[in-house]
């Protein structure tokens, strides 16, 4: 019968190899469950990409922009007022800039002067007429009783014909000072200029007191309230697209932030085929390009965070090309 020590060794010895045992067990177990949780994991990316993921595209090659109203000059002239200020919001019709008016002024009145000079003209031109034609049907009868000589019946109708004649031109002399007038009252109100669309004041360059001449520019308005996205896809990307298709924005500008839109239309031509120069392929020293499509997005109204965007700002996009 074995000593006390050695009945302890023996049952140290078991439990080592009991403990060993249950190690092997334990790994064993433990590299099933990741084997199962690995396979689980791909089981369900591959159904997510199956029904939905393989119809999302996406790009950050995308940028926030607006159709922004470039103002200038149409009259020249000194500036006399500047009411808009940089980053000052707008609504369609508010004045921005003044050029002095007085010389515009000057000019209104003095082509209304030359319109009531002209309708004089053409009063007196149809009074001679008239006059002049009430003469040949007076002396009609008399020359065709021969009373009067056929010599003097002519001469009245060259004066009837000469006086229908003078009205006439008097007629076109009001017509074109009335032209002139109208000109002259365009110019004076384009003295004025006004906001042709609500926005926000951007990029101003007049001053007070500045010479300005037609096309110079003074400021631009941004219609903030009217953005949108425009994306530049691969053309390997835009099969699918189709315009109405849902799209997900994610503006660099906030991370967190998402944004819905609406693909709206599909750009008639590559990038560069609209660049200054565009690309020749017709030469020696050809290599292919993958190039890229505009597509443009529509961004739904009313959703927070949307006052965040400005033109310019880069945006992700993707598109769900689900039917």
């Amino acid at each position: 019968m074995p000593d006390g020590a050695g009945f302890q060794q023996s049952i140290a010895s078991a439990k080592g190899r009991l403990s060993g045992m249950a190690r092997k067990v334990g790994r064993r177990n433990l590299t099933m469950v990741a084997a199962l949780g690995v396979g689980v994991a791909a089981a369900m990316f591959g159904f997510n990409w199956f029904v939905d993921g393989r119809f999302r595209v996406s790009t950050d090659n995308a940028y926030v922009r607006a159709d922004i109203s470039h103002i200038s000059a149409l009259v020249e002239g000194y500036v006399s007022a500047v009411p808009a200020a940089d980053n000052q919001p707008v609504a369609v019709s508010d004045t921005l800039v003044v050029i002095e008016p007085s010389e515009y002024e000057a000019r209104v009145a003095a082509a209304r002067a030359a319109l009531a000079q002209a309708n004089g003209a053409l009063a007196a031109e149809r009074a001679d007429s008239a006059w002049a034609a009430a003469e040949v049907r007076r002396y009609q009868p008399l020359a065709e009783r021969g009373l009067l000589s056929p010599a003097r019946m002519q001469q009245l109708r060259i004066q009837a014909q000469q006086a229908g004649g003078g009205a006439q031109a008097a007629v076109a002399g009001v017509a074109a000072a009335r032209a002139q007038l109208q000109a002259a009252e365009l110019d004076l109100a384009h003295t004025t200029i006004r906001a042709p669309i609500a926005g926000v004041i951007g990029d101003r360059q007049v001053q007070v007191g500045q010479l300005v001449r037609p096309g110079t520019p003074l400021m631009s308005i941004v219609p903030l309230q009217s953005v949108y996205v425009v994306a530049n896809f691969k053309e390997t990307q835009i099969e699918r697209f189709r315009a109405g298709q849902r799209v997900t924005i994610r503006p660099d500008v906030a991370d967190g932030l998402r944004l819905i839109g609406v693909v709206d239309s599909l750009a008639p031509a590559s990038g560069t085929e609209f660049s200054i120069i565009p690309t020749d392929t017709a030469t020696g020293n050809f290599t292919k390009i993958v190039q890229r499509v505009p597509v443009r997005i529509r961004l739904e109204p009313n959703q927070e965070g949307l006052g965040l965007l400005r033109p310019g700002l880069s945006v992700h996009v993707t598109v769900d090309t689900r039917p």
